[in-house]
């Protein structure tokens, strides 16, 4: 369980670092494998130029938090495959079938699937270009990148699950020297966060992301934002507009198996890519 109720803070440190991956896998959008590149640019901001509250929470009383959870976010996505027409996503359509969770590939994209050391996938993530304009009028060019890192849980059917975890993540940051807030997102409540990291070149900083979180029938869709899109909330900027249609084209598969709540969902290798015997 990685994503479990009652989990310890010292234990839930950021679920991008304390459950950190051995591994990954890099597939493009017409899901050929290719090597694994670098991490997103501008996921780190510099110490000095970072400002944090003591506490790293914002008082939720300035935050109508139950009037967030109450409200049905998931009206354009994502789904659950039941809760599709035709029950399973549409197979003439490009799709990445990891099991527990369907992908839309982007076009320009890559997808790395990070494993653990039993080699079992935990996350996917999403690697999308930022361009900005051409000089002299040439064509658009690729000037920074955000990342989507999905990964689905088992949730009770009352659902209620991420208004219980979100305290534990937020003092989780806070216990590695990081800061954490919740604020109103696209799905309702968000959490964004700042934790310490170590640059390329040696210096301390802090990566910021925005914290995603859709619940379904019996489950629930954790995506975490870096890079361009985690440092404006603006749904319009083009960075987040297209991590945004990413995360609501998102197929759930839940399955009818008994699990406890915060359990990962098993993602899979798709078929294609898997070693022949």
């Amino acid at each position: 369980m990685i994503f479990g109720r009652k989990k310890k803070a010292r234990d839930a440190e950021d679920e991008a670092a304390a459950e950190e991956p051995t591994s990954s896998t890099t597939v493009d959008a017409d899901d050929e494998p290719t090597p694994a590149s670098e991490e997103p640019d501008d996921t780190a901001t510099d110490r000095t130029d970072v400002a944090t509250d003591d506490e790293g929470v914002t008082d939720e009383d300035a935050l109508d938090t139950a009037e967030l959870d109450a409200t049905e976010w998931r009206t354009q996505g994502p789904f659950e495959v039941s809760e599709l027409a035709d029950a399973e996503p549409d197979p003439d359509a490009p799709r990445i079938d990891l099991g527990s969770l369907v992908i839309a590939p982007v076009p320009g994209s890559e997808l790395r699937l990070q494993v653990n050391e039993a080699q079992e996938i935990v996350s996917a993530m999403l690697v999308l270009p930022v361009h900005g304009p051409g000089a002299d009028g040439a064509e658009p060019e690729v000037v920074a990148s955000s990342a989507l890192e999905l990964s689905a849980y088992a949730a009770p059917r009352s659902g209620g699950l991420w208004a219980e975890l979100r305290d534990e993540i937020s003092e989780a940051a806070a216990e590695v020297g990081g800061s954490a807030e919740l604020a109103a997102g696209p799905f309702g409540v968000e959490l964004r966060r700042l934790l310490p990291v170590t640059t390329p070149t040696g210096e301390q900083g802090y990566q910021p992301s925005r914290m995603w979180v859709a619940e379904g029938p019996r489950w629930l869709l954790r995506g975490i934002v870096y890079g361009q899109a985690a440092i404006t909330d603006d749904e319009e900027d083009p960075a987040v507009a297209s991590v945004l249609a990413a995360f609501r084209d998102v197929v759930v598969r839940r399955g009818d198996e008994a699990m406890a709540p915060g359990d990962l969902l098993p993602m899979s290798m798709p078929a294609d890519l898997q070693p022949a015997d």
